[in-house]
């Protein structure tokens, strides 16, 4: 009887006493204060770029800048032959000189009543006139002159003197680099943490270790649907000149610090791209929990959403565990 008792109390209890139970290794999380640091390549450009051209057809007769260097606005950066249209001024000039004194003596005849109101007029519209063909003539000669719109430096020159250029022949290009524009794309993460008072470090090997600081001034709203990146300018001071349109720089954006939760990096497991750690509750069970992660740093990782301070994390022994297995703590 006590035989049959214990074969029978084997066959359905047997296994529970077969099975080991599991130890494993873990610990609540701990909770650190940190901050997200963004660091990325962005490309140099420059503040204002301008090209130089002429709005006429006609020979160069002198230029005035050198290749490379700095020029201020309204400098005269080329002359362009003006010969016709200065003999052109000096003959109006001199009709503009006649027709103020025909007009001058016009006037005194009329108040003394030995014109009529006729003849002051004419010569009055004369003199008008003639004042509007030296206007026009100026305007000319002034087209002639090409002038800096801005400060900047002079790129390479692409003619001579003595070139004829015609409307939209670029002579040289005017950059401003006093101050230059950064452009970079953003991860699309960012895009509620991005804004014009983000200060961000710039860094560039060229000419020694050159690091200052800069300030976002365009956020573009548009996400890139194939990179999923956003496109940022940032404004920073060039102090001495040192960085030049077109150069590849490094980018570090610091965020404000926030308090998060931090776990072992090998407690964390995936599953269909989704984050996963098994938690150990008050009966030593093991339950899968769903988490959202973020920073990785020095084998921790950050976890952002789905835990709490109360929470025992497993980070030993997870391979040999799943959903519902009855553990021991180490």
């Amino acid at each position: 009887m006590n035989f049959f008792f214990f074969l029978i109390f084997f066959l359905f209890y047997g296994d529970s006493f077969s099975q080991q139970i599991i130890t494993v290794v873990a610990q609540p999380p701990e909770k650190k204060v940190t901050n997200d640091i963004l660091k990325l390549p962005a490309k140099i450009l420059a503040n204002e770029k301008v090209q130089i051209t002429s709005v006429v057809s006609e020979k160069i007769k002198k230029i005035t800048f050198k290749e490379g260097k700095f020029v201020k606005k309204n400098q005269v950066l080329i002359e362009l032959f003006d010969d016709e249209e200065q003999a052109i001024k000096k003959q109006i000039l001199a009709e503009v000189k006649e027709a103020q004194l025909n007009y001058e003596r016009a006037n005194k005849l009329f108040s003394k009543g030995n014109i009529s109101q006729t003849i002051l007029d004419n010569r009055l519209m004369l003199k008008d006139k003639l004042n509007a063909k030296l206007d026009e003539i100026n305007a000319k000669i002034n087209d002639l002159k090409i002038l800096a719109p801005f400060d900047g430096i002079t790129s390479v020159k692409n003619y001579s003197e003595g070139s004829l250029v015609k409307p939209g022949d670029v002579i040289t290009t005017l950059y401003d680099i006093q101050n230059l524009k950064i452009q970079a794309n953003i991860p699309e993460k960012f895009i509620n943490k991005i804004n014009d008072k983000i200060i961000f470090s710039l860094r560039s090997s060229i000419d020694g270790d050159v690091s200052v600081k800069g300030k976002v001034s365009i956020i573009d709203p548009l996400i890139d649907d194939e990179t999923r990146t956003f496109k940022i300018i940032g404004i920073i001071k060039n102090i001495d000149n040192l960085l030049k349109p077109g150069l590849m720089v490094n980018l570090t954006f610091y965020f404000k610090d926030r308090e998060s939760f931090f776990i072992r990096e090998n407690a964390v497991f995936n599953q269909d791209n989704i984050s996963y750690v098994y938690l150990v509750d008050k009966k030593n069970t093991v339950l899968k929990k769903k988490v959202d992660v973020g920073l990785r740093k020095d084998g921790f990782v950050e976890i952002i959403d789905g835990l709490s301070s109360f929470d025992l994390v497993v980070y030993e022994g997870i391979n040999k565990i799943k959903e519902g297995t009855s553990v021991k703590i180490k």
